[in-house]
């Protein structure tokens, strides 16, 4: 009997140790010590973030030449001030009196003697590391502020992505085959990873930046937006990195294709959880909420890795022979991205509607039994 291979990837990996990096978001210290064990809750480390700054027109909004605005402030340069406290004051007396409100925290930073425009410095605001996970420290970098953790966690091999490695708390956004459009985004999704659809749109994305998201777990996105995101890449080297503003994973592909059945109930049992994304390699990193799991992640032991290097080093993608009983997933276009058990193989091969003779495979879905060319599979492992 003739015998037929396909492409076979790994996934999603379960409950396995690994190393992951918590790194401060700003200039600070870590009080985390080698061999520490620590709790999701715990806090390894304290920084001070910069909140950015806000300019405002001063001597348009009081209507007067830009050289004159300065007399009306309330505030000196340099000083605090509050949203909502009173900010520049001008009487007049014809039309009465005009007064400018602070639109938020800040400090009075500098004002244009020239322009008459006015720049407010938001206060720095005060950032606490948590742990995140259940783990053993392996590390410290106080230079770099980061610590590398041995924890335990499911893993999660997109197809491609873009985007820096972030954190956040895990939100289902509709169903896996889905589209995801500018008007599912909210505001309060500051901090959150998205999963679902089986596409995001180049807007929904763009809105995603606007409200804080961290990142975007989706089946499929359009390859002209991917090639935007990833520095106009299709194919990406993965020791260079690039980032927009958020983190992106593909796991299917290009086009509007549903997340896999596999990956999307792996995804689902996290949701309000808190996770990892890395666009860059493709990676998603499901920590384990259970205590439990220090049990294994203290008798084990993981190989040497280079400073900062948390990567895998298992072969993610192989030959596998083709065999009743495995489960597969749909490459080709029909039934692009569907996954079942492979129940048989014809013994000679069919002649298809577009004139090309393949041999054909059987697959046993949740939903229906469907027959594709063997060609247009790839094994699960």
């Amino acid at each position: 009997m003739m015998k037929h291979f396909a492409p076979s990837a790994v996934r999603v990996e379960k409950d396995v140790v690994k190393r992951v990096i918590r790194k401060l978001k700003g200039k600070g210290q870590l009080n985390i010590n080698v061999g520490q064990e620590v709790t999701p809750a715990d806090i390894i480390g304290t920084s001070t973030v910069s909140a950015g700054f806000r300019t405002l027109n001063l001597a348009g909004s009081l209507g007067v030449a830009g050289p004159e605005a300065g007399k009306y402030l309330t505030r000196k340069i340099g000083q605090r001030i509050y949203q909502g406290e009173l900010l520049a004051f001008k009487k007049n007396l014809l039309f009465g009196k005009k007064m400018i409100i602070s639109p938020a925290d800040g400090i009075l930073d500098f004002l244009n003697e020239k322009s008459g425009e006015l720049k407010i410095a938001f206060i720095p605001k005060k950032n606490e590391l948590p742990a995140g996970v259940f783990g053993i420290c392996e590390k410290v970098d106080h230079e770099r502020g980061q610590a590398i953790i041995r924890t335990q966690v499911s893993l999660i091999h997109g197809l491609c992505g873009t985007g820096r490695l972030r954190d956040g708390t895990l939100h289902i956004l509709g169903k896996k085959d889905g589209l995801i459009e500018k008007k599912m985004i909210q505001s309060d999704y500051q901090d959150h990873i998205l999963a679902g659809g089986s596409l995001f749109y180049k807007e929904t994305i763009s809105a995603a930046i606007s409200n804080g998201v961290c990142g975007i777990i989706t089946g499929g996105i359009n390859a002209s937006d991917y090639k935007a995101m990833a520095g106009g890449r299709i194919v990406f080297p993965k020791k260079l990195d690039y980032d927009i503003g958020i983190s992106v994973v593909l796991c299917e592909g290009f086009g509007s294709i549903p997340i896999g059945e596999d990956i999307f109930k792996i995804l689902s049992e996290y949701e309000g959880k808190f996770v990892f994304i890395d666009g860059n390699n493709a990676l998603i990193n499901l920590p384990s909420t259970a205590g439990a799991s220090l049990v294994k992640v203290r008798s084990t032991r993981l190989p040497d890795a280079a400073d900062g290097n948390v990567s895998t080093d298992e072969k993610l993608r192989d030959i596998s022979e083709l065999k009743t009983g495995l489960f597969v997933r749909v490459l080709g276009n029909s039934y692009l991205g569907e996954q079942g058990k492979l129940i048989a193989v014809n013994g000679s091969p069919t002649l298809l509607p577009s004139g090309i003779c393949a041999y054909l495979a059987t697959i046993e879905t949740k939903r229906r039994k469907i027959q594709v060319p063997v060609a247009n599979l790839e094994v699960i492992r």
